[in-house]
């Protein structure tokens, strides 16, 4: 009789570890995805736009993407009710601030120092979440922490150049802080809309805020050639792919894995840009980016500790 219980609680946690595993792996695909978005954006900012402009295009044409495939799919097109303004916030406050306060960093320092101080998100996610009582991480979570971050130092210093200005520091400091804001916020906010619904929602919200931007500066517009859509189109199948896994594994493991994973991104971005762009690839990035992948499967595997409930 003791047994049963064992017994039944045993395919369970099976089934656990699956979607763990699962959610790891496609968190691990939207940091591919966004790595290349960063890959289509070096080709978009050799066009004579503004960064605004490209941004707001961007999530604009990602929403349309995901529009199509909810109505291909027969999916909801609308957000589960007392979810939605919660989906608005976090793509127009949280996703899209974020965009604002990095690509702002970037014309105050390289590009290099502003990714590796954004790149401090992780840590923010942790201790955020551990303060506000979503329970404290476990000490394999804090060491895939601390590969992913060494990781991702590594990769990004390994050209050498790392000067950024005071402005610069205060804005890539900002975004990290916004998107930890996001991640926080999307995990809270999302609990019964499918991923592909709310990555549309947080797609269009971040399209409206930031074409408000461009409009508050007097740079809305559209791409005119060839030369400038296809890599901004690029951009679009890649967010709209990166926001539907990010959201789908963030379900699965909480923001406080979710982000450490998230630090494959700058080694996906590195790879990108030897295949693509004739950029080399050192021993250092090689190296940084084995630490951020081991830390990265650490992170899916690991547990957080739960906060003990108080006694009845």
């Amino acid at each position: 009789m003791t047994e049963e219980p064992q017994a039944r609680s045993a395919p369970v946690g099976a089934r656990r570890r699956g979607g763990e595993a699962l959610g790891g792996a496609l968190v691990a695909l939207s940091s591919l995805a966004f790595g290349t978005v960063v890959l289509f954006g070096k080709f978009a900012l050799r066009v004579d736009l503004p960064v605004f402009t490209i941004l707001s295009v961007r999530f604009g044409l990602a929403t349309l993407l995901l529009l199509s495939l909810l109505a291909a799919l027969r999916r909801p097109l609308r957000p589960v009710a007392g979810e939605r303004l919660g989906i608005v916030v976090v793509g127009m406050a949280g996703y899209g601030i974020e965009a604002v306060f990095f690509f702002s960093g970037l014309r105050y320092g390289t590009a290099a120092a502003v990714t590796l101080l954004f790149f401090t998100f992780p840590v923010f996610v942790t201790l955020t979440s551990w303060a506000i009582g979503r329970g404290r991480p476990s000490r394999p979570t804090l060491a895939a922490l601390a590969l992913a971050i060494v990781g991702a130092a590594l990769i990004v210093t390994a050209g050498g150049n790392v000067a950024v200005q005071t402005l610069g520091v205060v804005l890539a400091l900002a975004s990290a802080l916004t998107y930890t804001a996001y991640l926080l916020g999307a995990d809270h906010v999302l609990k019964r809309t499918n991923a592909l619904t709310a990555a549309m929602w947080q797609a269009g919200s971040a399209s409206v805020g930031l074409g408000l931007v461009a409009l508050s500066r007097g740079e809305l517009g559209l791409p005119r050639d060839a030369d400038a859509w296809w890599p901004i189109l690029g951009m679009s199948l890649a967010t709209a792919a990166a926001f539907f896994c990010l959201l789908e594994g963030l379900r699965r493991l909480g923001a406080v894995r979710t982000a450490i994973i998230g630090s494959l991104e700058p080694f996906a971005v590195a790879v990108l840009g030897t295949l693509f762009l004739d950029e080399p690839l050192g021993v250092v990035v090689v190296v940084g980016g084995l630490l951020i992948v081991v830390g990265a499967v650490a992170a899916a595997l690991a547990r957080t500790t739960p906060v003990p409930e108080p006694p009845v």
